[in-house]
């Protein structure tokens, strides 16, 4: 049971970037093709690209993590064997 609920974290951070590039081109779509940019061009760029940032950011660490402890889920068994 937990290793399939481990499984299900890693697809689940695996996709957490693309979810956030899908909302982020949906913001760029409707604040720069619907309503248009009343202001600042870059503060609205930046703020379409928030979610794809954030999402980037935070999986990140996991990535690193899932990949330290592969690894040493590899180097353990190599030595028991």
């Amino acid at each position: 049971m937990v290793k399939e609920m481990m499984e299900n974290f890693k697809k689940y951070v695996f996709i957490m970037p693309f979810v956030g590039l899908f909302v982020s081109l949906l913001s760029f779509v409707y604040f720069f093709g619907v309503t248009g940019v009343e202001g600042s061009m870059w503060a609205a760029v930046l703020y379409c690209a928030l979610p794809f940032l954030m999402y980037t950011i935070l999986c990140l660490p996991l990535w690193i993590y899932f990949k330290v402890s592969k690894k040493r889920s590899i180097h353990r068994n190599e030595e028991h064997t």
